[in-house]
This record gives structure tokens, sequence and C-alpha cells, in this order.
């Protein structure tokens, strides 16, 4: 992973909190040059004690409102924008610290951001972010299982016996009566 920041936040102090903040400005900036494309996100926490809780899926979040995310979760002590090894964008946030078996812990949970077109195809921002670059399609996709003709036909036809079936609970309709 590469930090978009210089630092991160849990480790600036007043002074550098303003630069950190002035980056995250900076870079939403540079994604309100792009279209809004509507975003995948996995909500994932990373903390000792939370990281056991399974995996959050979030699909109505635009690429311009990707900081709202931190409003989701416990955002206390601020948040690091990072781009993973397969061009998405990641925000990771890190909420109050808490005492667990003797260390103190920050609450952080990442939020992998993947922006994809209208067809579903996932969008690799990365490039643009980092060096200006055209957005383009990512390495990774979202995995299509293809049905033969014969098995969608079938699938529809299992569909329309159930909702049209003439024959209900072993009695027959009659014409004209409701179905």
């Amino acid at each position: 992973m590469k930090m978009l920041n210089s630092k991160s936040c849990i480790e600036c102090d007043e002074f550098d909190e303003i630069n950190h903040n002035d980056e995250l400005i900076k870079i939403g900036d540079k994604l309100l040059e792009l279209n809004d494309y509507d975003c995948i996100v996995l909500q994932k926490y990373q903390d000792v004690v939370h990281k056991d809780i399974d995996m959050d899926v979030i699909s109505d979040v635009s690429l311009w409102n990707l900081y709202d995310l931190a409003e989701f979760v416990d955002c206390k002590n601020g948040a690091d924008l990072l781009i993973d090894d397969e061009g998405f964008l990641n925000l990771s946030v890190y909420g109050q610290i808490y005492e667990y078996k003797g260390e103190h812990h920050f609450n952080n949970c990442a939020f992998k951001i993947m922006p994809h077109d209208e067809d579903m195809k996932l969008l690799d921002v990365s490039g643009y972010i980092l060096k200006g670059e055209p957005v383009k399609l990512s390495k990774k996709q979202l995995k299509e299982e293809k049905k033969s003709t014969l098995g969608l036909l079938n699938e529809m036809k299992n569909k329309v016996k159930e909702n049209h079936s003439v024959m209900k609970e072993g009695k027959k309709k009659e014409r004209g009566e409701e179905r």
C-alpha cells in the first residue's frame, strides 16, 4: 500500500495535522476532476478487538463522497488515504483509544473504495491520482457467471410457473379467475 498523506494522522502533532488535512483536501479536489463514479465499498475493522467482525459491503457511495464514510465509524483521531496494490483507494479511519490486555490500541476501520462504470467494470484511479494518467479498467474485476441460454430459459420457466400457475393448491383456476 502507498500512503497518499506524507504522514499518518496518528503520528501527527497539532502542526502536522494542518498539513495532513490540507493533503486530504487536495486529494479530494483531484477526485472532483473525475466523473462521480458509483463505488462498491468494503468496510473492515483492523484493530485487535474488532478485527473478527464480518466485512460489510456498502454499495450506495459515490467517489466524490468518499470522506463521508468516516461518519459511519468512530473517527475521533482522523483518517489516512492510501492506494492498495490493486489500484483502489483505501480510507483508514482511527477512532478512540482503548486498552486491551495491558496495551493501548486505536479503533481502526478501513474502507476499500472500488469505483465502477455503468457496466459494473471496476476502475483504477491510482494512475490519475499519482501521475495524472487517465482512469483505466482495474486488473481486478467482479466475477461474472455466464449462464447458458437453456439455463436462463429454465430459470425463467420456473419463475413463470411460480407466479402465474393455472394450478394453485391443487385446484384448477377457471377462465377469467385471478391467478
